[in-house]
């Protein structure tokens, strides 16, 4: 019999409705996480559970992205709350959308090509401060 090494070994993908499920009992934070590449941008527990657990082997792009096109924008138009909706498709294709907080368009992102769950997620990244911070609408 084959054994197997849990720290090795990845634990199954939750699908979407798991992960939203898991994300819901996300209120307030314990922990601030700062970006390694935007010392401005600060995430909370909630965003760093959804980068370790959307997709096959995490969700850190979307961190990434957020830190590098999205706050550097923001901070250029002095926008204080946003919306990001990442939509991802059946094809595996998603479209990234930022809005201010009366739902109109800043910026579209197309992304060709992600493993991460279907359906639509939604972030605030909202300025609090010298950061700016990504979070959940539950922990809002």
């Amino acid at each position: 019999m084959q054994q197997i090494n849990p720290e090795t070994t990845n634990p199954p993908r939750l699908d979407s409705t798991e992960l939203r499920t898991a994300l819901s009992q996300f209120t307030g934070t314990e922990l601030w996480y700062r970006h390694s590449l935007n010392k401005r941008m600060l995430y909370t527990d909630g965003i760093r559970y959804f980068a370790k657990n959307g997709g096959e082997i995490g969700a850190y792009w979307l961190l990434d992205k957020t830190a590098l096109e999205i706050c550097p924008l923001l901070d250029r138009t002095n926008q204080a709350f946003d919306v990001v909706s990442v939509i991802v498709n059946l094809d595996h294709s998603a479209d990234i959308i930022v809005t201010d907080g009366n739902e109109e368009p800043l910026l579209r992102l197309d992304i060709n090509f992600t493993d991460l769950q279907n359906g639509e997620w939604r972030f605030y990244l909202i300025e609090d401060g010298d950061h700016r911070v990504m979070l959940l609408p539950s922990e809002y």
